[in-house]
């Protein structure tokens, strides 16, 4: 079959529904005064889908009240599931960093023999595989393919639950409890956070991860204020709803090499008084700043692909989204013609904008023949695209990134 080409379309191919999304007070504080401060409209979730709706307007907000910065509308439970159905390798943990956590848990004595954990967000179960011999290893998760996926992986030594987060059950009362970057992907953190301390004994501790406005910055176009997180913590706005939850912070790390802070947590009770720090107010303009410089670099990086008549485009994910929301590298050339490839197989077959979206080594054997450019529109893994299209024989690859930096 040849190799098919689209114009990119920005005309709708699903709609909006209001079933998707829910506005929703202070996440942190529950007051009701925000004032916006990013909007991305019409914004598409991966692939196109003419039967459920896969668009909608990103919106984040700042908190008139604590100053915690957040998504609203935020997303209701079936929207997370349908915008983020395709989601698969584009949203998961940087490969090697769960082994850090399990050595730093072991490190502050937290995975004494026989002490019961439980994995919050566990996803397939990636965490609780590095688990020392003699802990017992629970793990709780809303995707019922990952679990059972996990189940199969780890049988016995794991006990692996699909529940929800603020009603789950385990057989044993936990006496630790991680949260590695889940905290900032849920929509209503404090009742959550109470859950777990109804969950936890007087010894129990908590370890949470997430990203803070406070940690290293990224020049990366998708950036801090990514659509997968609906709060956008800052040190502060994360101790407050910690406080709120009924949990009291006895030890911080920030992380040197990325921006997730990382606290230790022991069981209190709940605390609402907020008290925000009127810093993060200026911490979220830079932070935004920072963003728009990006879009700024990365424009700048494609002018290689000025006069470029046909593209293909590697990467189907929330990275070539964002290329097209926040640069004008589709606009400013409405008659070339484009083609997606992704790795990911839940992506191919399908189209983005009306692109097809196709197998990269099929794609890139049929165009290499017309000189075609290739375009690299990811952050993360744009070292390893890039050598894989050297590797397929592609002559000209333009990626968009000096330097990378983990997350």
């Amino acid at each position: 079959m040849g190799l098919r080409w689209a114009l990119v379309d920005s005309g709708p191919r699903g709609w909006s529904d209001p079933a998707l999304s829910t506005h929703r007070p202070c996440p942190v504080c529950g007051s009701l005064r925000a004032r916006a401060f990013l909007e991305l409209a019409d914004y598409q979730f991966y692939a196109d889908d003419s039967d459920a709706p896969k668009r909608m307007s990103i919106r984040d907000v700042q908190c008139a009240s604590c100053f915690a910065a957040f998504l609203n509308p935020v997303y209701t439970d079936v929207g997370f599931r349908l915008l983020f159905a395709q989601a698969e390798k584009s949203y998961g943990a940087t490969e090697g960093r769960a082994g850090e956590e399990v050595r730093w848990l072991a490190e502050n004595g937290l995975l004494n023999e026989g002490a019961a954990v439980l994995d919050i967000g566990c996803y397939d179960g990636d965490l609780l595989a590095l688990m020392p011999q003699g802990v017992r290893c629970m793990g709780v998760d809303i995707d019922a393919t990952a679990i059972a996926r996990g189940r199969q992986r780890l049988g016995e030594a794991a006990e692996l639950v699909v529940g929800d987060f603020a009603s789950f059950s385990v057989s044993t009362p936990p006496d630790l409890m991680t949260m590695f970057h889940v905290l900032e992907h849920l929509p209503y953190p404090v009742p959550i956070l109470n859950r777990l301390r109804e969950a936890a004994h007087a010894g129990s501790r908590l370890v949470v991860e997430v990203p803070v406005l406070e940690g290293r910055p990224t020049n990366d176009l998708v950036g801090f204020f990514t659509a997968q997180h609906t709060t956008h913590f800052s040190r502060r706005s994360l101790a407050n709803c910690l406080a709120r939850g009924g949990w009291r912070i006895v030890e911080w790390l920030q992380q040197p090499d990325y921006n997730g802070c990382r606290v230790l947590c022991e069981p209190t009770q709940p605390d609402s008084a907020t008290v925000g720090d009127p810093k993060d107010a200026v911490r979220v303009r830079e932070t935004l700043m920072r963003w728009h410089r990006a879009a700024i670099d990365v424009t700048h990086a494609t002018a290689p692909l000025a006069e470029a008549e046909r593209c293909i485009v590697w990467g189907g994910g929330m990275h070539v989204e964002h290329l097209y929301a926040a640069t004008p590298f589709f606009q400013c050339h409405p008659g070339r013609e484009y083609v997606i490839v992704d790795s990911d197989p839940a992506k191919q077959g399908g189209t983005w904008r009306g692109i097809d979206i196709r197998v990269p080594a099929e794609a890139l054997s049929e165009a290499d023949a017309a000189g075609v450019s290739l375009l690299v529109s990811s952050y993360g893994s744009q070292p390893e695209i890039a050598r894989a299209a050297a590797e397929l024989g592609v002559k000209q690859i333009v990626t968009l990134y000096d330097e990378v930096s983990t997350y």
